[in-house]
């Protein structure tokens, strides 16, 4: 048995505590887990669901959003598509010491391989369902903050898959945290000039360090949006080919996913506005 097999043996005997020896490699056990990473759960009317893969470890306050979730690992996640790990993040604090407020992107020579590497580990894990839009997909965003590297591929009525990495052993060399998905009921719908549809947020755990993550899709005449973070200043997201994203360390965005939390944003023409980003603006 591998170190998946491992994780999902876990997992599965936590799900059951009626039937603590159940075995992972039973036809009862293997059923369990393709339901939970094939079945999209019924949601109210009143918000659109994300399709997407698994998310890694336990979820912090998933029972308040209207997205689809699936547990396996030791990550927890409450963002709207769902988080994925392959293999767990193991750059530490040193790895959280070089994150850096305002990122910097990726250069034009490194940008395709970090697309690349992105798209390989969803299509060899939990987005292999997704291989087709993965196939199709361009790179929106391709960020760096210190050590730590951000992707988001983009493809046909709102796909996207959102890859964070740690390279400080090498690009995905350490595995990554991420999402995969389109905007369930909303085909064909996007943003209005100024509006942002957000399809992460929320406060993930990897390596006992929170994280808080926002991203989504971005209107045309949206240019910059800022987080106002109490523990780190403002905290810019890159915004770029109509998609956003924004992640800091700690667990600022708990609750945001229902609550709302709070950015400015800048247009096109130099005019600010503040928004509140939900996951039911979605």
């Amino acid at each position: 048995m591998n170190r998946i097999d491992d994780e999902i043996d876990a997992t599965l005997r936590s799900l059951d505590p009626a039937h603590p020896r159940i075995d992972a490699s039973g036809p009862r056990a293997r059923a369990d887990l393709h339901t939970i990473l094939a079945t999209a759960p019924a949601v109210p009317d009143s918000g659109a669901a994300l399709q997407h893969s698994a998310v890694t470890g336990r979820p912090r306050g998933a029972a308040r959003t209207t997205r689809r979730v699936a547990v396996i690992g030791g990550l927890a996640a409450t963002v709207a598509a769902g988080i994925v790990a392959l293999p767990p993040l193991i750059g530490g604090d040193e790895a959280f010491a070089t994150w850096t407020p305002v990122p910097e992107a990726v250069s034009a020579q490194q940008r395709p391989e970090a697309g690349a590497e992105c798209r390989k580990e969803m299509e060899d894990g939990a987005g292999a369902q997704y291989a087709d839009d993965l196939g199709s997909a361009d790179v929106a965003i391709a960020e760096s903050r210190g050590v730590w590297t951000t992707v988001v591929l983009a493809g046909a009525d709102g796909f996207s898959a959102l890859c964070i990495t740690d390279g400080s052993a090498g690009l995905f060399a350490a595995g990554m945290i991420g999402s995969i998905g389109a905007p369930h009921g909303l085909d064909g719908v996007s943003p209005g000039a100024r509006e942002l549809f957000p399809t992460d947020l929320g406060v993930g755990s990897m390596n006992d360090r929170d994280i808080s993550l926002a991203a989504g899709q971005a209107g045309p005449d949206v240019v910059g949006v800022v987080y106002r973070s109490q523990a780190h200043g403002d905290v810019a997201a890159t915004v770029s080919h109509g998609r956003f994203a924004v992640w800091l360390p700690g667990d600022e965005f708990e609750g945001a996913s229902s609550g709302g939390v709070e950015v400015d944003v800048t247009y096109r023409d130099g005019s600010t506005a503040v928004d509140v980003l939900k996951l039911d603006d979605v």
